[in-house]
């Protein structure tokens, strides 16, 4: 057995060593060559014909080379497409490969490549390749039967596509996002806002207000109406967050009344009393205010804030020293 597989290794080597070269009768300004990379290979290796073909640009030479088999037991796996190269003259050069194999051993004459043009048929010369057998030791060879067709385990992943992932991925970072916001961002200025709110105490704001309202000096301009307006409306928000007493949507009766009710407000309720019959007789009845009872307007609002300020400070005081 190894004398055999040296005998045929030692074949296997001489018949490389030669490559045929052909070339067809040089006809119609058509010029073909075929070269094999190896006139020896193994069972079931694989070696390639190399075709040149030199003609004119303008010619249409058609090569015959079959698709499946050159010959019996020589199997073509591919033929690749031309590579053209342009050699001058108006001529060109092509380029082709077939790779052939074979799996029965034997020296085997390959039958001319053929090619036509017009009414004109060229040929190579035929060539040779010889088909070394594999020795296989039969005796210590462990063959096994083939194993039955099993169905893999069902993975229910490996059955969605990869699109539904991506759609999915966008609905978690969307979800996370709007929870997110809804926890930190909404939560945080909510918060913000109720500091916001609780730090602008009802007598300083009304105050504020009143002053600026004075130093715009409306009344003294001839708009009693607008300025006993906003005046009105300055002293209802402050009653309305200082006591919360809806003054905002309440008449001047009412808010005397409620005034009246209250413990905190009842001793200053003259104060608000004198300002709104005179805003009363200058919205209605189109009154115009003498200059003393705008001025007294002013002073009485003030004076109604500043005497209804909370007492905080002082309790706290008085809390610390027990």
């Amino acid at each position: 057995m190894g004398i055999k597989i040296k005998k045929s290794y030692i074949l296997l080597l001489l018949i490389s060593l030669f490559s045929i070269v052909t070339q067809s009768v040089s006809a119609s300004g058509v010029v073909m060559y075929a070269t094999m990379d190896s006139s020896a290979i193994w069972q079931g290796e694989q070696t390639s014909i190399k075709l040149e073909v030199v003609q004119d640009k303008d010619s249409n030479v058609q090569l015959l080379i079959p698709q499946d088999k050159l010959i019996e037991n020589i199997e073509v796996v591919k033929v690749t497409d031309g590579d053209t190269s342009d050699i001058k003259n108006n001529r060109i050069q092509i380029n082709r490969e077939i790779i052939i194999t074979s799996f029965d051993s034997g020296f085997y004459s390959i039958p001319p490549i053929k090619s036509v043009l017009n009414n004109d048929t060229f040929a190579t010369e035929s060539l040779s390749l010889k088909v070394v057998p594999v020795q296989v030791d039969e005796e210590n060879l462990d063959l096994k039967d083939i194993k039955d067709v099993w169905n893999p385990r069902f993975v229910l992943f490996d059955y969605i596509p990869w699109y539904v992932w991506l759609i999915l991925a966008i609905l978690i970072i969307i979800v996370a996002g709007i929870y997110t916001y809804l926890k930190y961002f909404k939560n945080r200025a909510k918060k913000e806002n109720v500091m916001v709110a609780a730090k602008i105490i009802p007598h300083e704001k009304a105050l504020e207000d009143l002053y600026k309202l004075k130093e715009e000096k409306l009344w003294q301009s001839g708009q009693e109406k607008l300025y006993f307006t906003l005046l009105i409306d300055i002293l209802r928000e402050y009653i309305d967050s200082r006591f919360s007493i809806n003054a905002m949507e309440m008449t001047t009766t009412e808010i005397l009344a409620s005034l009246r009710a209250n413990k905190e407000s009842k001793l200053v309720e003259n104060n608000m009393k004198a300002i709104l019959e005179v805003a009363d007789f200058v919205k209605f009845a189109k009154m115009r205010p003498l200059p003393e009872d705008s001025e007294a307007a002013m002073r009485n609002a003030i004076n109604f804030v500043e005497l209804t300020i909370p007492q905080v400070e002082e309790t706290e005081e008085e809390n610390v020293k027990k």
